[in-house]
């Protein structure tokens, strides 16, 4: 979300462009896990890395829908009542 110069909510059929002061959901998630030093190695910078990529639901798709990262298919948008007939259960988010 913040790497690109327009952020916007991560429902990808939501136009809302992110505004903290309107509210809505924040998510963090891991991109990928970072590996332990090696012994004898010089790799205090990557044990600092945090990988952590940022998502924003705004207030109305936060009241629908929350985020989820499932190994291997990556950060999906997920309905909040999956028994609902009328929302799909998974949604890719682009890019991730």
């Amino acid at each position: 979300m913040f790497q690109n110069l327009h952020p916007k909510c991560a429902n990808p059929t939501c136009p809302e462009a992110f505004n903290w002061l309107t509210g809505g959901k924040l998510f963090r998630f891991r991109r990928d896990p970072v590996p332990p030093p090696t012994a004898g190695g010089n790799d205090a910078r990557q044990a600092k890395s945090h990988h952590v990529e940022h998502f924003w639901l705004c207030e109305r798709c936060s009241h629908i829908y929350t985020l989820a990262y499932e190994p291997g298919q990556g950060i999906l948008i997920r309905p909040l009542w999956p028994e609902l007939p009328a929302v799909e259960n998974k949604m890719h988010l682009p890019g991730a």
